[in-house]
């Protein structure tokens, strides 16, 4: 009787999920009017340490490796989120052939530019950033830990850097020019010359501060610059890699989950099914309000992530987490609420951990913001207070009567 109910449900279930229903955004009255629907509160609400990539090629379309459009440099003081300083660390790319027939005294100067496009912080810092020489050598095919740090020179210049700047020029003095020359036209600047460094003076002091972000790709003008009498060379930027080192808030938010991106700090919490009993369901829906007032305060701003993506987690015997694919794209409605932008897949995986009875449940779920480009981008979930008519939550809505 049981195997037959298990069928049944399943076979609606399967209907259910092919209805409009099943792929609707709306933030409706339906959890209060319509008794079809079951509200499931999320818990144990925390985050949770993520590994994130914040190295790649400056390519949009790279033969190998991940494409990064994006580097971080600065520093910033943030009470809610936790204070956070990046460095940013770029290589170059030189066309054959591009430098045949000069020599190191046809260079008359040299300059790496960048665009600006991103800022976490105060909006009216003027940031300084040194260019510095990477010494030993590197690449984006190691699995660089998202703090390290690599060995620099001493500071070539210090340039300040806003949030409303447009292209910006970091010199390379003449002195480091005419030394290194002949390694940047010659034949071994592939492997002799491993790029600059962009960070923050060892002694400045944020207040608050900022980080702020850069186009990495030659379209939006990045690249190191080499005058001659007759033309201007640009090496477009390579490999990439920012440095990130993040740290938890002084004080535990009482009212929000500070999610951040870089910082690797995502969102985990349980969800209980067992109380649904064995029913089809027409969809299941998440919804995580956020704390709208945290993306700007002042000058200050705080960058929504574009989407995240929610992920069941299971920890197998050894103790280690094992993510299956992502569950369903996460994006902020106009009320700033959290939702699955297609809920068709998650509302199948409820529907089989119902089926199951809770033997296919996840040990807990994780929302985690893209991580592409590299960002601090913040998603501050509220947290649930007593009265709170639409806490973080799965809402079901059933077909029929649990069998």
């Amino acid at each position: 009787m049981r195997l037959f109910a298990v069928a049944a449900v399943a076979a609606l279930a399967l209907s259910a999920c092919q209805e409009p229903a099943g792929v609707g955004l709306g933030l409706i009255d339906e959890e209060q009017s319509d008794p079809r629907v079951r509200v499931i509160p999320l818990a144990g609400l925390d985050t949770l340490q993520t590994p994130t990539i914040a190295q790649g090629f400056a390519d949009p379309s790279p033969q190998s490796g991940i494409s990064q459009s994006r580097v971080l440099a600065g520093s910033v003081v943030d009470l809610e989120f936790g204070d956070a300083t990046a460095v940013a660390y770029i290589d170059f790319f030189r066309e054959p052939g591009s430098t045949d027939g000069l020599v190191g005294t046809d260079i008359l100067e040299a300059w790496v530019e960048l665009d600006p496009s991103y800022v976490y912080g105060d909006t009216t810092t003027a940031l300084p950033l040194e260019l510095r020489p990477i010494q030993g050598t590197w690449d984006v095919d190691s699995e660089y830990p998202p703090d390290t740090l690599f060995t620099v020179g001493a500071a070539l210049s210090t340039t300040e850097v806003t949030a409303s700047d447009s292209l910006r020029r970091f010199d390379v003095p003449q002195a480091f020019l005419r030394a290194n020359a002949d390694l940047l036209l010659g034949d071994a600047f592939s492997d002799g010359f491993e790029g600059f460094a962009l960070q923050v003076p060892e002694d400045y002091l944020p207040a608050p501060g900022a980080v702020i972000g850069f186009s990495t790709f030659e379209s939006a003008g990045a690249g190191l610059r080499l005058a001659t009498a007759e033309d201007t060379l640009v090496f477009a930027l390579s490999e990439v890699f920012t440095s990130i080192d993040a740290r938890p808030p002084p004080f535990a938010p009482t009212t929000h989950i500070p999610v951040r991106s870089a910082s690797r700090a995502s969102l985990r919490f349980t969800v209980d099914f067992s109380s649904v009993g064995v029913t089809p369901l027409a969809n299941a829906r998440l919804f995580l309000p956020v704390e709208q007032s945290l993306f700007e305060v002042g000058s200050f701003v705080r960058p929504a992530p574009s989407s995240a993506f929610l992920f069941g987690v299971r920890v197998n015997d050894d103790g280690d987490e094992v993510r299956d694919p992502p569950l369903g794209e996460i994006i902020l409605t106009d009320e700033f609420v959290g939702v699955i932008a297609d809920p068709r897949q998650f509302t199948q995986t409820v529907q089989r951990i119902i089926l199951e009875a809770g033997d296919q449940d996840y040990d807990f779920y994780e929302v985690l913001p893209d991580a592409s480009p590299v960002s601090l981008d913040v998603l501050p979930v509220r947290l649930p207070v007593e009265g709170d008519p639409r806490p973080p939550r799965v809402t079901l809505t059933l077909v029929g009567e649990s069998l």
